[in-house]
């Protein structure tokens, strides 16, 4: 549970009380972000009964975990391909070096001995660096926080935003500029335990150490970590999670289209479940509370044609009402 939220599931404010509540059994509450399969885990691994505690072996076969264990894998894949790339390179390098200067030696040798020396021109070789999914194109700042007390516990560095090592704050920070007209696509990096992105009615406000729906459900739509979206009702499943840290978050709002709407995107994948009927006038915003957590916002762009197709498996959940 630590490692999910970065509290201790028995931390009271003295060593005593903390392990009187380790005795009775009554650890905190996970949050919402949480998805469900998890909690339960979680929960049956604090169970002050020892029976009822699973084993490693059925901790490992949860599905959760699976797909941790495959998102880790996938990561170590990465890594490991983009260092074999860089070391193909940095030998490549090498022996242009050394062709060059046998070039150069031989040049040198034909001069000595000619009256007339010859003139010569090498072609250049140009060598790029492999692009791989670490690869984060450099975008001119264009989203701005919006001024409050959520800035405490975030430390901004053009269009990073990480927050602070001193505490495990909720942090919601909204961006303007308001969102009222054209089609608009941006697309945030999850630099690292990003647990949600989404949009907010503009009469939304947040102060210190509040999560998205603190306020209300109704005025937001929120897409977790988990791969869930919020808003009033139910969680809706069936799009794509981003636990993996890079994985690139895309939004993409039509304000021109009738009804409105916003699609998700994950790594430029369109995703199943969108939005129709949003606000006139919505503001996006991010969400994380993990010391040392960070995103980045990648894009800002106004599109003349939109990218979401809506095609044949989407499904469209209506802003305002209950979701079953």
């Amino acid at each position: 549970q630590e490692l999910l939220t970065g509290r201790h599931p028995y931390e009271s404010g003295t060593e005593q009380a903390t392990i009187d509540r380790i005795k009775v059994g009554k650890p905190d509450q996970l949050p919402d972000f949480v998805p469900r399969e998890m909690k339960e885990l979680i929960t049956a691994m604090l169970s002050h009964d020892a029976n009822k505690r699973p084993t490693t072996k059925q901790i490992m076969e949860q599905d959760t975990i699976k797909l941790y264990l495959r998102m880790q894998e996938e990561k170590e894949q990465i890594i490991e391909k983009s260092e074999k790339q860089q070391n193909e390179i940095v030998l490549l390098k090498q022996q242009l070096a050394k062709q060059q200067t046998q070039s150069n030696t031989s040049q040198t040798k034909q001069q000595s001995i000619s009256t007339q020396p010859k003139v010569t021109s090498e072609p250049k070789i140009m060598i790029e660096p492999p692009v791989t999914q670490a690869t984060v194109t450099q975008v001119r700042k264009v989203l701005t926080p919006i001024e409050s007390e959520v800035l405490k516990d975030v430390e901004v560095n053009g269009d990073t935003y990480k927050h602070t090592e001193e505490n495990i704050n909720d942090c919601t920070l909204l961006f303007n500029p308001l969102m009222n007209k054209g089609i608009v696509k941006l697309e945030v990096l999850g630099v690292k335990y990003l647990y949600a992105v989404g949009i907010a009615d503009e009469s939304m406000r947040y102060g210190r150490n509040e999560r998205p729906y603190e306020r209300g459900r109704d005025k937001i739509v929120c897409y977790g970590c988990d791969g869930g979206i919020r808003h009033i009702g139910d969680l809706i499943e069936g799009n794509s999670g981003f636990y993996q840290d890079g994985c690139r978050i895309g939004m993409e709002l039509n304000m021109e289209s009738n009804p409105r709407s916003l699609t998700f995107f994950i790594n430029d994948k369109e995703q199943p479940n969108f939005v129709i009927n949003i606000p006139k006038a919505v503001r996006i915003f991010c969400y994380f509370s993990q010391r040392g957590a960070s995103f980045k916002i990648n894009k800002f762009e106004f599109l003349s044609t939109p990218t979401a197709r809506h095609g044949e498996g989407t499904r469209a959940w209506e802003y305002g009402q209950k979701w079953n």
